[in-house]
């Protein structure tokens, strides 16, 4: 389970069985991530690239399934095995650059799910549904180019990110400010 560490007593330290488990979680969920979109970029340039009406429904009824709940269910399992891991482990959630940016670009493509791809699937998904009642709508992909390009690219950085670790250390401001007594005494 959880380890104490020797030099300040409180640190609280995920134990071995209870890391792995948790990082094999974070890891599966941000494939599932990378897998949903793989799904809906194939269901939004299908729609973008084909001539037919029918088939274009069809594809944002389907993306109407498969994309805003299962995206923001592999979005939150993801930050919350990622904020385990930050909090339980030697890394931290803001001791390094690495950690803080997975973080926050994880935060962000969460967000969107929420503030920009929802909206915009469910007026597709509308407009879908009119046409194939036979309304006449004009059937348009519209901003949903961008979620299929930006989400993969995003999660293809904090992949690189938590495999080579760059930047090192974020320094505190009680670091910047020892930092600067040096400067100012030397």
């Amino acid at each position: 389970m959880a380890q104490r560490t020797a030099q300040s007593g409180v640190r609280w330290r995920l134990g071995a069985r209870t890391r792995k488990t948790t990082l094999l979680l974070h890891i599966a969920s941000a494939g599932v991530w990378l897998g949903i979109d793989v799904v809906m970029a194939v269901l939004i340039f299908t729609a973008l690239l084909t001539d037919s009406d029918a088939t274009r429904a069809l594809c944002f009824q389907a993306l109407d399934i498969v994309a805003v709940w299962p995206l923001l269910t592999t979005g939150l399992i993801c930050l919350v095995t990622g904020l385990v891991l930050g909090v339980g482990s030697k890394y931290g959630l803001v001791r390094y650059w690495w950690v803080l940016i997975k973080l926050i670009l994880n935060l962000v493509l969460t967000g969107l799910v929420l503030v920009a791809l929802a909206p915009e699937i469910a007026r597709a998904a509308g407009d879908a549904r009119q046409f194939l009642a036979g309304a006449p709508v004009t059937l348009s992909v519209g901003d949903l180019i961008f979620p299929p390009i930006v989400s993969p690219l995003a999660l293809l950085v904090a992949m690189v990110l938590a495999v080579f670790k760059p930047w090192g250390r974020v320094r505190s401001s009680r670091q910047l400010l020892d930092r600067r007594e040096d400067v100012d005494v030397g």
